[in-house]
């Protein structure tokens, strides 16, 4: 009887140790299950979070970039050009200029806002024929780790506002895309398209040297150290020119500090445009570029709000 009651224990033991190894194994199974599928989704989600950007804002020098702002931020943006090259003159005559800082400038002031993450309205005055320019620039893909590029649209026109002119209007097209590497550099290119570009300006009229005009401006930059950047800009020379205009390509090189809210930019450039019907042609108010001139230039800008 003893050896009986023994053996029915030790069987019932057997089968309780049996159950709680089965009962151990499926828990083991299920948490190794749902570990995999959850490394597996956030692998996934991962791959598609967009890469953080440098610091560069909407914009390099003067043209733009596919980054925006986040939701409900603010931007007031202050450029400024000098007109006197800084190799104008003789040594005499540079000195006294300070180097073109002396001459005139033109001068423009912009206010953007970005009512969602991935859009962005800007309105942008400059003194150069008191040129309005309106703008809206739609991000339509950022880049993340399964997606090797960034792309934004960017569409508007420029109402150029001074007394007397005629031709006053120019409508515009831009695709933005960009590719970034690691955390340290980036690169541009904007095939763009604009309507009676170029001006010609003669007396109290103005017109234009482009019916349609296309061109592709490139733009690099590279984060020297945290918040600040080299930023360089290249707007090739449009071959629809006419031959009677000489003209060479644009640059324009600078250096971009992010500071809280603020981004400061000094350049030389031998482009003081900053609106795309002045910048798109390889001209500036009927002028053709020359790739020797160099003129100093600022920009500074201020964001506020979300």
């Amino acid at each position: 009887m003893t050896r009986n009651t023994e053996f029915r224990g030790s069987n019932e033991e057997f089968r309780m140790k049996k159950r709680a190894n089965s009962s151990f194994f499926i828990r083991t199974s299920k948490f190794l299950i749902l570990s995999l599928l959850s490394l597996r989704l956030f692998a996934q989600t991962n791959a598609y979070t967009p890469t953080a950007p440098i610091p560069l804002g909407d914009n390099l020098l003067s043209l733009p970039t596919s980054h925006i702002p986040s939701t409900g931020t603010w931007e007031i943006k202050f450029t400024h050009r000098f007109n006197q090259s800084v190799d104008q003159g003789n040594g005499s005559d540079r000195v006294h200029s300070l180097f073109g800082l002396d001459s005139n400038a033109d001068v423009g002031i912009g206010l953007s806002y970005a009512p969602r993450r991935d859009l962005q309205f800007s309105f942008v005055r400059s003194n150069a024929l008191d040129d309005i320019e309106l703008a809206a620039k739609y991000v339509v893909v950022q880049q993340a780790p399964a997606i090797p590029f960034g792309a934004a649209v960017r569409v508007g026109g420029d109402w150029r506002t001074e007394k007397d002119l005629s031709d006053r209007t120019s409508v515009f097209g831009q695709v933005i895309l960009s590719h970034q590497f690691g955390h340290k550099a980036e690169i541009f290119a904007m095939p763009t398209y604009v309507t009676d570009a170029g001006r010609v300006v003669s007396g109290t009229t103005s017109g234009a040297l482009f019916k349609h005009a296309f061109n592709v401006p490139v733009g690099v930059a590279f984060m020297i150290k945290p918040a600040l950047s080299i930023v360089g800009e290249v707007i090739p020379k449009n071959r629809d020119l006419p031959d009677t205009i000489h003209a060479d390509f644009g640059w324009a090189l600078g250096l971009k500090r992010a500071v809280g809210g603020h981004y400061f930019e000094i350049l030389v450039t031998n482009n003081i445009a900053t609106h795309v019907d002045q910048y798109t042609t390889s001209t500036y108010q009927g002028t053709g570029l020359d790739r020797g001139d160099i003129h100093l230039g600022f920009n500074i800008e201020r964001r506020w709000g979300k």
